[in-house]
């Protein structure tokens, strides 16, 4: 195993914990989590808290595992973990965007 792998798992390894403990934060707070940096969401504005905050513990619990995975794959190819990395990059966020929205649309409360 080279050393240019072995900095590449543990760089790729931060960001996957860093998205792990988010999903736990998510799966513990009893108040309603955000998706936007800055964003306060209101607990009145949300209609089940428990099952808001579920649904964003799983969307970040399958991103963090997504990370760990590419981490795994620096260790054997660079090369193959660098696209897969790019794709994360690019169809996860977006896939992140669009399930954040699908989330708020089944958890908050409609103003009419």
């Amino acid at each position: 195993m080279e050393k240019a792998n072995i900095i590449y798992f543990v760089s790729i390894l931060a960001c996957a914990i860093t998205f792990l403990a988010i999903s736990v934060w998510a799966f513990t707070s009893k108040n309603p989590i955000n998706f936007w940096a800055g964003e306060k969401i209101s607990a009145d504005s949300i209609s089940d808290i428990k099952k808001y905050n579920h649904a964003y513990g799983v969307m970040w619990l399958i991103f963090g595992l997504c990370w760990l995975i590419t981490a795994v794959l620096g260790l054997f190819s660079l090369s193959i973990s660098t696209v897969v990395l790019v794709v994360l990059n690019t169809v996860g966020l977006v896939t992140l965007i669009l399930v954040n929205n699908k989330i708020r649309k089944l958890y908050m409360k409609t103003t009419r």
